[in-house]
């Protein structure tokens, strides 16, 4: 058997990382996410939107300017089904997301569907010791947390 082989064989087991240690991505993660091995990863930080309802672009003349984006969350079909899913699968998470709804609005509850989708592979492949660092302002900061404590434990 061929080193490249038994390293491939490795990885399909789920008993080593199969990507690079240091190894940093950027834009959505959600596709890589479901890619990576179970409990690998000792640390994650991520800097989501904030859903703030705000555009944010780029000062003219900039080359930043593709980086110009709208910080506002909405419902897809997609988004749909996996709250559906969830609601049957994890009722609390289900929970948190949907007070959110009542309280602030669809918005809220698109933003933090599309959040739930990534904590929840985010604790899949984080090891049991690992860490989670989550960057977000006031915006949707509490109920960040509480979806954190659904999804993680308090």
């Amino acid at each position: 058997m061929s080193e490249k082989q038994s390293k491939l064989e490795k990885w399909a087991s789920g008993n080593e990382a199969n990507w690079e240690n240091r190894t940093i991505w950027t834009r959505d993660n959600l596709h890589v996410l479901c890619g990576l091995n179970s409990a690998t990863v000792d640390l994650i930080y991520l800097d989501p939107p904030f859903n703030s309802n705000q555009t944010y672009s780029a000062p003219i003349g900039s080359q930043a300017t593709v980086a110009a984006f709208k910080d506002a969350s909405t419902f897809d079909d997609a988004d749909r089904v996996y709250l559906a899913l969830l609601q049957e699968r994890d009722p609390t998470t289900f929970a948190i997301i949907d007070a959110a709804r009542l309280a602030h609005g669809k918005g809220m509850a698109a933003y933090l569907g599309m959040m739930a989708q990534r904590l929840v592979e985010m604790r899949r492949i984080l090891k049991p010791i690992g860490s989670i660092y989550l960057h977000c302002d006031d915006a949707a900061g509490l109920y960040l947390r509480l979806l954190m404590d659904g999804i993680f434990g308090a």
